[in-house]
């Protein structure tokens, strides 16, 4: 199944490490990289098995929309299985947190 990605889950990947290496000083440009190159591997096989991913449950937002959770390299991704006009099925993935930055607390099921 082919993986679309939204423009918005790049940026929020870019920024994250890009904010990462002022962060971390031992952080290298290279190591970002290639942990940039796995997640977007990773990513792409997801066309292979979406199904089993469970709905989202912690954030209000992905649970109206009736997103679903993929967890790679510390992010959470939020997508869709869209059937196009062909029949045929995509993945769509909209949006993406990292887990340091987590989600705001106003956004979570069962906050107090």
């Amino acid at each position: 199944m082919q993986v679309i990605i939204e423009n918005r889950v790049h940026w929020v990947i870019a920024d994250f490490y890009e904010k990462s290496l002022l962060c971390h000083v031992t952080l290298d440009e290279e190591t970002v990289r290639k942990k940039k190159k796995r997640l977007y591997d990773s990513l792409e096989t997801l066309g292979n098995f979406p199904y089993i991913y469970p709905q989202s449950r912690y954030r209000i937002d992905w649970i109206t929309k009736g997103y679903r959770e993929y967890i790679c390299e510390d992010f959470h991704f939020a997508y869709t299985i869209e059937v196009l006009f062909d029949g045929s099925e995509v993945v769509a993935i909209h949006d993406a947190c990292h887990s340091f930055l987590n989600y705001n607390p106003e956004d979570v099921v069962g906050k107090e």
